[in-house]
């Protein structure tokens, strides 16, 4: 991966005037290493990362994965009603949408709803602890609870 990296641009070079900028190139690179679930992926990366060392680009490269998105969406799915996908009815002729008649702006509250108690109530284990994403991140160094976010305390 350092080898392919120390010749594959993420960015070109801009020139307007006198001054230079790094402009994101769209040049994808394929990822050294196929998942079970998903096969190659592509890798992008769409800020400039000329300071930084080629062992390091490569680590972050490798470490590349959207598992936690797809938990996420799915857990979205699976909590949130209106946003299941329809379901197919008991003869199998044909598909029931109970929860057809959702009003989207209160569908977006309930992910906006969701989403906070993912990142800042909700635990994982890392080594021995149990942190949020928002841990994880740096955002905050506790877990909430929802009295917490409800009465912003």
């Amino acid at each position: 991966m350092v080898e392919t990296l120390g010749f594959h641009p993420f960015y070109e070079t801009v020139s307007l005037g006198a001054k230079k900028h790094y402009r994101w190139a769209r040049n994808h690179l394929k990822h050294p290493l196929a998942t079970k679930d998903q096969g190659y992926r592509w890798v992008d990366c769409t800020t400039d990362i000329s300071t930084l060392d080629t062992q390091y680009i490569a680590n972050m490269l490798m470490k590349v994965s959207d598992y936690a998105v797809n938990n996420f969406i799915q857990q979205m799915r699976r909590r949130i009603s209106i946003l299941e996908r329809p379901l197919v009815t008991a003869r199998g002729d044909g598909r029931s949408y109970i929860y057809a008649n959702f009003n989207p702006k209160y569908a977006q509250f309930s992910v906006t709803i969701l989403r906070t108690f993912y990142n800042f109530c909700m635990t994982y284990k890392l080594g021995t602890d149990r942190v949020t994403p928002a841990q994880i991140l740096g955002l905050t160094d506790k877990k909430y609870s929802m009295k917490d976010i409800i009465y912003f305390k």
